[in-house]
């Protein structure tokens, strides 16, 4: 049920649902494929430029192998290249899915209850957050497989003489953090858990060396790229923490995520998950995931600029939270009541993320291309398509018709025109 829905995201979700989605991963990617020439000249991808450096090349480097083997089998249309990314993304995202769920269950008190399957493996996040080409979207995919495995490892001894998984697993853990090196605010916490609870020296070991080794894989990447040394990571401590350009995108308060949990994360799901998360740490201190989930949270409040985004890895684990939330209400008419606005408000945003374009102007470029030999010339009406904040995904658009601003001096019969503005339709 589940996958069938992967399926579905991965071919209808088309767009982004944020601007860094798209500009900072596939405009890179279309920069080394020569569709963007201009990527590090203009003023709009000023993080990419020599002197600023502060994003990481390897998955724009991933994407772009990917494309050119495509290429290759003559699959050279871009929309194509990107369902099948998203494709191969949430493949793996959904595999992630199940390894978690068999890993982590006993943590929450799953049992075979219809409704704790229904939970997990409906929750309309997983098919959002796996089929996208941010950095969240691969990030939490590696960071998902590492934790998995290496929770086990710690606390079961399941994996004690496989030193060889366990480092196969770190350099994943590492590779969250070269993709988005935020992880390491959801990383660290974890960290510190296993230090207090949990020590091993030999396993801590293996672990550091593979996140070291993987950091330093990243960073060769950017040489590679730049064709000098350059540490991507103490440029964005520097550039967005230290010397405060992050703020510049706007400042929230110390609350904002927990309200952005409830207004923006299906209102009535994420309010009885922000009801649950904050039980689930009153009751568990001591637990993995109250560290994993509260250090997360605590480290990004402190930052001026908040987006909901910034805690993505925390929501993997909403449908867990909520269950034990609701195992532990005696009454059973409100526990009833509460599952059933949960799967309500579940399937609405599962249908919507399921059935409808993420982003509508990447939808109109998917039906121009579709359109590409019977239409020539294209004219907009008050706003231009082609723009998405003043900047042109060229990625999607460099093979679209020509596209020119309405005049009524000229003659439009037969043309082709998109507007916003229905009654000038």
């Amino acid at each position: 049920f589940l996958f069938i829905f992967y399926l579905f995201c991965s071919f209808n979700g088309v767009g982004f649902y944020n601007d860094d989605e798209h500009f900072q991963i596939l405009e890179p990617v279309a920069y080394l494929l020569g569709i963007n020439s201009n990527l590090i000249e203009n003023i709009f991808y000023w993080e990419w430029k020599p002197n600023i450096r502060i994003r990481p090349w390897f998955q724009p480097y991933l994407y772009y192998y990917i494309i050119s083997f495509l290429k290759i089998i003559s699959i050279n249309d871009s929309f194509l290249w990107i369902k099948i990314i998203k494709l191969l993304s949430g493949l793996f995202g959904f595999l992630s899915t199940v390894y978690l769920f068999f890993s982590i269950k006993e943590y929450f008190k799953i049992n075979e209850n219809n409704y704790h399957y229904l939970f997990i493996f409906s929750f309309w996040f997983y098919p959002f957050i796996h089929t996208r080409t941010s950095s969240e979207s691969l990030s939490i995919i590696f960071f998902t497989f590492a934790f998995a495995f290496l929770l086990n490892a710690f606390t079961k001894n399941k994996y004690d003489k496989s030193n060889i998984f366990i480092f196969m697993f770190s350099l994943l853990l590492g590779l969250s953090i070269v993709v988005r090196p935020q992880m390491i605010f959801t990383i660290f916490p974890i960290f510190l858990w296993v230090i207090f609870f949990q020590f091993n020296f030999r396993k801590i070991f293996i672990v550091f060396v593979g996140c070291l080794l993987a950091i330093f894989f990243g960073l060769f990447i950017d040489y590679l790229h730049w064709g000098f040394y350059s540490n991507t990571y103490w440029q964005i401590f520097y550039i967005q923490i230290l010397s405060g350009y992050m703020a510049d995108f706007g400042k929230q308060p110390w609350w904002f995520y927990f309200y952005s949990l409830v207004l923006e994360f299906t209102p009535i799901y994420g309010t009885i998950f922000f009801v649950a998360l904050i039980t689930f740490w009153l009751k568990n201190l001591r637990s993995v995931f109250t560290w994993l989930t509260l250090g997360t949270i605590f480290s990004f409040i402190i930052f001026d600029h908040k987006e909901l985004r910034f805690i993505f890895t925390i929501l993997i684990f909403t449908p867990y939270f909520t269950i034990y939330f609701l195992e532990n209400i005696n009454n059973q008419f409100i526990k009833k009541t509460l599952i059933t606005l949960c799967i309500i408000s579940n399937f609405i945003f599962l249908s919507i993320f399921n059935f409808f374009p993420i982003n509508s102007k990447v939808d109109l470029y998917n039906y121009l291309n579709s359109k590409n030999n019977t239409i020539n010339d294209l004219y907009y009406f008050e706003e231009n398509p082609y723009l998405i904040n003043e900047m042109q995904p060229l990625f999607y658009t460099s093979n679209l018709p020509n596209i020119y601003e309405f005049n009524n001096q000229n003659n439009y019969d037969n043309k082709w025109i998109t507007s916003n503005n229905y009654k000038f339709i």
